[in-house]
């Protein structure tokens, strides 16, 4: 084989190796809904549950997702090739789908099965036109785990990273190590929260200590609700039960 001969096949070789060497698109998934239907720990083990998980996937990218009679999240997932599945306030690595069957997510609290919901769970969520803010007077009235399912900035700079945005709030109350409660960060693990609650003051502020200190105004806590904010971002969290 001439010279001439050779370099034209390498040429025509070159776009199939590239296109071999190119990684997959990541496509949405098709409008299901998903009811869990068995939970274990991370080593295997059967876990009871009365809090059922609901995922729904609504076209291109979003979902909603919620737990029995409780609140509805609705937003944009991202997918992606690592088969990470980020829904905003929860993340999970995503081990086994099949159409019209079954789902398998797993994070570091679990293992989650999910089959095919054909019930009506949809909680309707009524929000009142006009809301009179009541005084948040003591820590007591914030008791409870918090999860964060919107988020909109009040500052200029624009929001903080990830890793310093809230997810969620354990407030415990006073304790016997002086801790009124923990928030967690967006990058936090389960048992690692980034900051502990240090004081609630006269002026309706959580004053935080940990990772930086940091202080929120607690604009409201009231019918299943809180808002906490700081000076680049307002959080708004529901507590499930």
């Amino acid at each position: 084989m001439n010279m001439k001969k050779l370099l034209f096949l390498l040429l025509l070789l070159i776009p199939v190796v590239a296109f071999c060497g190119r990684k997959k698109a990541v496509k949405p998934f098709p409008r299901t809904r998903w009811k869990e239907i068995s939970r274990m720990k991370p080593d295997s083990s059967v876990v009871p549950f009365t809090d059922t998980m609901f995922l729904s996937f609504n076209g291109r990218d979003s979902f909603s997702y919620h737990i029995m009679t409780g609140f509805v999240y609705i937003g944009p997932y991202i997918f992606d090739q690592d088969s990470i599945l980020d829904l905003g306030t929860v993340k999970y690595r995503m081990l086994q789908f099949k159409v019209n069957k079954m789902i398998v997510l797993v994070n570091d609290n679990g293992i989650y099965k999910f089959g095919v919901d054909s019930s009506d769970t949809v909680k309707t969520i009524v929000i009142p036109k006009e809301e009179k803010l009541l005084p948040v007077t003591s820590i007591d009235q914030m008791i409870g785990h918090w999860t964060v399912y919107k988020k909109t900035g009040v500052g200029s700079t624009g929001p903080p990273d990830l890793a310093m945005q809230l997810r969620s709030a354990y407030i415990t109350g006073p304790s016997t190590e002086g801790k009124l409660g923990y928030l967690f960060g967006g990058d936090d693990p389960g048992n690692a929260p980034s900051w502990y609650i240090k004081n609630f003051n006269e002026d309706q502020s959580l004053q935080c200590d940990g990772k930086n200190p940091r202080s929120f105004k607690v604009i409201k806590c009231q019918k299943g609700e809180m808002i906490l904010e700081d000076e680049s971002m307002r959080y708004f969290l529901k507590q499930f039960r």
